[in-house]
């Protein structure tokens, strides 16, 4: 499977939906150009990277039912760091053009991400992450969904989860979500069984969500970093998984 990039998520959502996304350094991807879709889910996974998802791949029923129905990319990350990768993933722009490397400056960039896009188009929108993220949205998108990063992983991700069910039901257009479990197991030193569980549980998540997603939904499945930190660090694994399928 060719490369493409973290920046060409943004302009390939919003082609399926069918909105205008101004001036991105990526480009809608060839393989779902023919894509329409009344609703995206876009579930950004901490530290899945390519090498690492394809290695768990076995042990992961929904994602591995999702990129069968449609691709497993191997993705070319724009950064090391969540926030600036999360910031290229939403708005299609790399970190030297959107300026975004933390969460104080997402609060004062200028640069609109497609949550906001969609919205300001007519279509609403959900965003479900850490508490400080989320806020960045406040009064510019229909549904906000904060959870507080002090949370233990697997209770952070439950209620993603729970939170991005809930947004699910006001039916909107297109739904962002975070999930933290593979990155907390990085940086607290787990071996691989220990990623293992945090991988199901999150393909469990995973599944929950698109169980209640509807007919005509497209779903992308995303790495914002390889892993960087721990035991599992695999300085190889220079890329990040980007999975897109499609319930139809």
């Amino acid at each position: 499977m060719r490369m493409v990039s973290q920046t060409d998520i943004a302009p390939s959502i919003a082609r399926s939906l069918g909105f205008h996304l101004p001036d991105p350094d990526g480009r809608p991807i060839e393989e779902i150009g023919r894509w329409r879709c009344k609703r995206a889910i876009l579930i950004i996974v901490d530290s899945l990277g390519y090498e690492l998802c394809r290695s768990f791949l076995p042990h992961l029923r929904h994602m591995r039912e999702i990129a069968g129905s449609g691709f497993l990319f191997r993705a070319l990350h724009v950064s090391d760091h969540t926030s600036p990768a999360i910031a290229s993933i939403l708005s299609g722009l790399t970190p030297e053009h959107h300026g975004i490397y933390d969460t104080e400056s997402a609060k004062r960039s200028p640069i609109l991400s497609i949550p906001e896009i969609a919205s300001s188009s007519g279509l609403r929108s959900a965003v479900i992450m850490e508490k400080g993220g989320a806020e960045v949205y406040d009064g510019l998108i229909e549904y906000i969904g904060a959870v507080p990063r002090t949370l233990p992983p697997d209770e952070f991700d439950h209620h993603i989860c729970r939170l991005t069910v809930e947004a699910l039901s006001t039916d909107p257009a297109l739904v962002v979500s975070y999930f933290i479990g593979l990155d907390k197991a990085a940086h607290n030193g787990l071996h691989l069984d220990g990623f293992i569980k945090a991988a199901v549980s999150i393909d469990s998540h995973i599944g929950e969500v698109f169980r209640r997603a509807g007919s005509e939904t497209m779903i992308v499945i995303v790495g914002d970093h390889p892993v960087h930190a721990g035991k599992m660090k695999n300085d190889d694994d220079q890329s990040v998984a980007l999975i897109i399928g499609r319930k139809i």
